[in-house]
């Protein structure tokens, strides 16, 4: 199964241009999965190897390039652009935080490519876009930063909406090649982010050029598009799309669509669950950040209304048929920001209060009975054992964690996102289940709070915890429907990722057994505290070494490890000799000349020919680790081949 080239999810990284069926593009591509979805998009494309082949006598409304312009170069593209067109580049950051990181560019062989400048590197620095837009006629462009990358483009940034602290965790796994991973990323693009730094250090850039002295990105109502979310990595219809636009008068919309008709139900749902939230917290701290309805068929288009023919539609079947929600944008801070901030600063006590706080307010829900089990709730979370008198409301918002909760200027707190709401009974500690896991053991900082005792305070028990759990694993497994997450196929196909702690430590580990040990007796045997330890300054296992001997020693033992090794002799003699290997004393195996295999986990090489005055030991030899059971395995054989090999030549 080729991930790459065929998952869905590579066309994100064009699903959110305003593309009308009326509008021409050109695609410099084969028939792929962004082909595909540019041909839902248009009724008029064209793919091609590049521009340069016999499409330079037409224009189109769009040219896209992603990552791979064949013979074509930017004047190509600009011919084949009509005065209105838009070129929609993508290019790899060849600073990008994940190749500094390890990670190989696309189609890249060796490690730091692009930036060590190499020729056959793909990577690009935004000046350079710039300055070769312009040579080629371009007069304005607009950069966004597709996340993780422009192959799976999960959310696109841009210099008017960029990410904020906590935001990009998800980073998707390497399908092509295998790669390092130096250091965290997300840590690192927290801390790009907290200096203003994420627009230098993107993995990528997705350009979007005019010929004109304008080209912003904007939707069919005009607004301009600054931020795109896709929550399309799970079940058919549940899959969604969040826009960030704003209008002319400056105004900031986020807007909430279904991906196809399969999920308009999901948007539905929380257009009429924002009445019934903001009913049921009435008596607490929570607002709900209010939703409407938008009658349009993508972000941004038509107006926003909720009448009453709306409201009657959405009673019936819950189905909005290609419109969308609009929600309030709201600023401020998320509580798990709030949260994260005590913690980093040492306020322990004041986090556990104001967490302690927010559990309170949830079970401050209007309308509390005993929880009842419905089929409803066994469809979404399975048929589960749940003590007796848990209480419920006949309506919850399950996903009333820390990250959906925004506190405003005023500290006022506000439920921005309320997208897995369900209209029947759920115990109200699964919800104070989830807000305490989703935030306390996600992270070191966060679990010095203690999961166990907030669960203790809550009252929730053992037996709830358990089947919270299988709770949990049934609704994600819901949300799939049948769907297989990116994440899980990277599990399955992707490539090796090797972590720098772990290669260092398996280093330290091989090097610690493969070092050398020199014992000089002295006329009382050989000790600890009459040795030198030696390590090999390469990772092959070499020594090149030059080891003082006094006039005192008696006898040399070498101990080359401290596991089952073999041995290759290159010199083993006293200066002024230069060369050759003398006689010694061992219980290895001679595996060919110069060439001992040692069978054992305590290998030595015994000295006993001495100069008897000060010299020089000279020690050049290369030690390889292996296995005990192979080398008992191979010993045997060794000797007989020997043995016989002796006999014959006798």
């Amino acid at each position: 199964m080729d991930v790459f080239t065929k998952s869905y999810l590579r066309a994100n990284v064009v699903a959110w241009l305003p593309v009308g069926q009326g509008d021409s593009v050109l695609y410099i591509g084969k028939e792929d999965v962004v082909a595909a979805k540019l041909r839902e998009m248009s009724a008029d494309v064209v793919c091609a190897a590049d521009a340069a082949e016999g499409f330079l006598a037409r224009q189109f409304d769009y040219v896209v390039c992603l990552g791979n312009m064949g013979r074509a170069g930017l004047q190509d593209f600009y011919g084949c652009l009509k005065d209105t067109g838009k070129l929609v580049l993508a290019a790899e950051n060849a600073y990008g935080l994940k190749f500094l990181a390890g990670a190989k560019g696309i189609g890249e062989k060796g490690y730091f490519g692009a930036v060590e400048g190499s020729l056959d590197a793909s990577g690009v620095i935004k000046e350079e876009l710039s300055e070769g837009l312009f040579a080629a006629g371009f007069l304005a462009w607009e950069f966004f930063y597709p996340f993780p990358d422009y192959a799976f483009a999960m959310s696109i940034y841009s210099d008017a909406y960029l990410p904020k602290a906590g935001e990009l965790i998800d980073q998707v796994g390497n399908f092509e090649a295998e790669r390092l991973v130096l250091f965290d990323e997300s840590k690192a693009a927290d801390a790009l982010v907290a200096r203003g730094k994420f627009g230098e250090f993107s993995n990528a850039f997705l350009v979007v050029a005019g010929k004109g002295e304008a080209c912003p990105v904007v939707n069919d109502a005009g607004e301009k598009i600054l931020f795109v979310k896709f929550s399309n990595d799970r079940g058919i219809t549940r899959n969604i799309r969040t826009y960030i636009t704003e209008s002319e008068d400056g105004k900031r919309h986020l807007v909430k669509m279904a991906e196809t008709n399969a999920a308009d139900a999901q948007i539905a749902n929380m257009v009429k669950m924002s009445d019934v939230l903001a009913k049921l917290y009435a008596d607490s701290k929570f607002s709900v950040n209010e939703c409407r309805v938008r009658r349009d068929a993508s972000a941004g288009k038509g107006c926003l209304q909720k009448d009453a023919a709306g409201e009657a539609c959405l009673q019936e079947n819950a189905s909005l048929r290609g419109q969308s929600a609009e929600f309030a944008y709201l600023n401020g801070q998320t509580m798990e920001g709030v949260l994260d901030g005590m913690l980093s600063r040492g306020e322990f006590d004041g986090a556990a209060g104001l967490l302690s706080d927010i559990l309170s307010e949830i079970l401050k829900c209007r309308e509390q009975k005993e929880f009842c089990m419905s089929e409803e709730f066994r469809r979404v979370f399975g048929d589960v054992k749940l003590p007796e008198g848990l209480m419920a409301s006949f309506a919850s918002d399950i996903d009333m964690i820390l990250s959906n909760i925004l506190v405003d200027g005023e500290g006022g707190w506000t439920l921005i996102d309320y997208e897995w709401s369900f209209h029947f009974p759920i115990p109200l500690h699964f919800l104070l289940y989830r807000c305490i896991r989703y935030y306390v053991d996600t992270t070191e900082m966060r679990k010095k709070l203690c999961a166990s005792r907030f669960y203790q305070k809550a009252g929730i028990t053992e037996q709830e915890l358990l089947a919270y759990g299988e709770m949990e694993e049934a609704f994600q497994a819901y949300v799939l429907d049948g769907h297989i997450p990116l994440r899980q196929l990277y599990r399955e196909y992707g490539k090796p990722a090797y972590h720098i702690s772990s290669l260092l430590n398996i280093a330290d580990e091989q090097e610690r057994r493969r070092a050398l040990q020199v014992y000089f007796d002295r006329g009382n045997g050989f000790s600890e505290e009459e040795s030198v330890l030696y390590r090999s300054k390469a990772l092959d296992g070499t020594y090149h070494l030059q080891i003082p001997v006094g006039e005192d020693v008696k006898g040399i033992r070498i101990d080359p490890g401290s596991q089952a090794c073999t041995v290759e002799m290159k010199r083993l003699c006293f200066l002024p000799c230069r060369a050759g290997v003398m006689d010694f004393i061992s219980n290895g195996h001679k595996l060919a000349e110069d060439m001992y295999l040692f069978d054992t986990d305590d290998p030595n090489i015994l000295l006993t020919q001495l100069p008897g005055t000060e010299a020089t030991l000279v020690l050049d030899l290369r030690i390889d680790s292996m296995s005990l059971a192979a080398a008992e395995w191979i010993a045997p054989k060794i000797d007989a081949k020997y043995r016989l090999k002796k006999m014959w030549k006798k």
